[in-house]
């Protein structure tokens, strides 16, 4: 028997070609794999405890588990690169063949296909964080709830939640509509088992290694308190709401068909993926909700009448060649956000100047550094230097400074974080690199220091 490719090569030699272009676009953008996912495995790895000695407020995903990022292989830009590729070219594969069972026609499908090719990169596509990589999970989950597989969903869903927290919402609305939909406890509490399964070995593993109560305060305590009041970021322009709303407010028209099964699934996939903007409004928090706000508007297209069609197309269309042209005019070149040419001859001199493993201190410049030139942080307290971190940490990284005493600060007291000088609200750290550091070299406005 001939296979279904054989049967309908064009279809997917068109999908070869939007991945083509896909991947060809994101080779042409700038940039921006974030620090995190370099500097917190790579910190795990040399035996750092994560949430008591790397303080951080994510679940521990790639970043703190025994298989991470740093032992798969990304430590530098241009591997994290290749992984935003792949992660984007397996994205589109899932996303057809999700589309086409959902939809019920390949041709719908590579046209979900091209929005995803137009719309992935304009939504900070370009940055590789967390939420690029929850596609991977989400798109299978919806899938396998739409096929009856609730065991499956659940397992996804639970591998989602170890990424990152604010899939619990998603998970939430999956079991309540699993439970009225069947009126089954038994499919209920079979959903909940596969949910279960990833998350509670994922608690097993953080007691295992005696760090389950640091992981609850960051996790849960900090983000409903110190982080809830100081760190969600500045509130989203007009521009921003418009482009959020157009092209997450169309898929609702989908509303009208909400007795479908697929319409009700799409629903609850894009609200529950939504959730994540809890946190910050940044664009790249949308990329969990961009599939699933995509197969609804093609949904919605299919169902409309062709009078209907042209004109949301036409308007569509217009918009959509306005942003782009302002999208590319800013984002295209090859810079590396965070990997500058100050940045990486900065992580070169630190490394003539220390031995492998050599415990310095960074205050005010990439934090990754301890990365990139094979360092340790001073005191094996680590935290990203924002201002509702140092708010709670400021004393116990002092403490680790004082109790270490390294040999190398680097320190850029100019920094603005967050649009606040770092010695504004990292007083005292300064105080004692002044009174007990001094200048043996530069990079910019960072100096490399030296004890006295």
């Amino acid at each position: 028997m001939k296979s279904i490719f054989f049967k309908r090569p064009s279809i997917y030699l068109t999908l070869f070609l939007i991945v083509a272009i896909h991947v060809f676009i994101l080779t042409k953008l700038i940039y921006f794999p974030y620090p995190e996912l370099f500097i917190y495995p790579y910190l795990t790895n040399h035996g750092l405890a994560p949430y008591v000695q790397i303080l951080d407020q994510h679940f521990p995903g790639l970043l703190f588990l025994p298989i991470n990022l740093n032992n798969l292989g990304m430590n530098t830009p241009e591997t994290a690169r290749i992984w935003s590729i792949a992660v984007v070219i397996l994205i589109q594969v899932i996303l057809f063949f999700v589309s086409s069972e959902i939809l019920k026609s390949k041709t719908k499908a590579l046209l979900v296909n091209i929005l995803y090719l137009i719309w992935q990169p304009f939504f900070e596509g370009w940055v590789l964080w967390i939420d690029s990589f929850l596609p991977l999970l989400l798109l299978p989950a919806l899938y396998s709830l739409y096929r009856g597989k609730i065991f499956a969903a659940g397992i996804l869903l639970g591998l989602a939640v170890m990424f990152k927290q604010t899939i619990i919402p998603l998970s939430v609305f999956v079991l309540i509509y699993i439970f009225w939909k069947t009126r089954s406890f038994k499919n209920s509490f079979r959903f909940l088992g596969g949910l279960l399964i990833p998350v509670v070995l994922m608690v097993v593993y953080l007691a295992s290694i005696g760090v389950f109560s640091d992981f609850w305060y960051w996790t849960v305590t900090f983000n409903l308190t110190t982080f809830a009041q100081f760190g969600r970021g500045a509130v989203p322009t007009l521009a921003h709401f418009l482009r959020v709303l157009f092209v997450f407010g169309l898929p609702f028209l989908i509303l009208k068909w909400i007795r479908l099964a697929e319409v009700q699934i799409l629903l609850i996939f894009l609200i529950g993926a939504l959730a994540g903007l809890s946190t910050r409004f940044d664009f790249v928090h949308f990329q969990p909700a961009l599939p699933f706000a995509l197969i609804a508007f093609v949904f919605v297209l299919g169902r409309l009448g062709k009078l209907g069609r042209l004109g949301i197309m036409s308007l569509y269309g217009l918009i959509l060649v306005w942003w782009l042209i302002i999208f590319y005019k800013g984002h295209l070149g090859d810079q590396v956000i965070s990997f500058g040419p100050n940045t990486r001859e900065l992580a070169v001199k630190i490394k003539s100047s220390t031995s492998p493993g050599e415990k310095i201190f960074i205050y005010g410049v990439q934090q990754h550094l301890y990365q990139m030139s094979d360092t340790l942080p001073a005191g094996d307290i680590f935290v990203f230097q924002f201002p509702w971190f140092m708010q709670v940490a400021e004393s116990r990284i002092l403490e680790g400074i004082i109790k270490d005493k390294p040999r190398i600060v680097i320190s850029d007291r100019e920094v603005l974080i967050e649009n606040r000088k770092i010695t504004d609200f990292a007083r005292d750290i300064d105080q004692y690199i002044q009174s007990n550091y001094q200048k043996i070299d530069s990079v910019g406005t960072a100096e490399i220091l030296q004890r006295k």
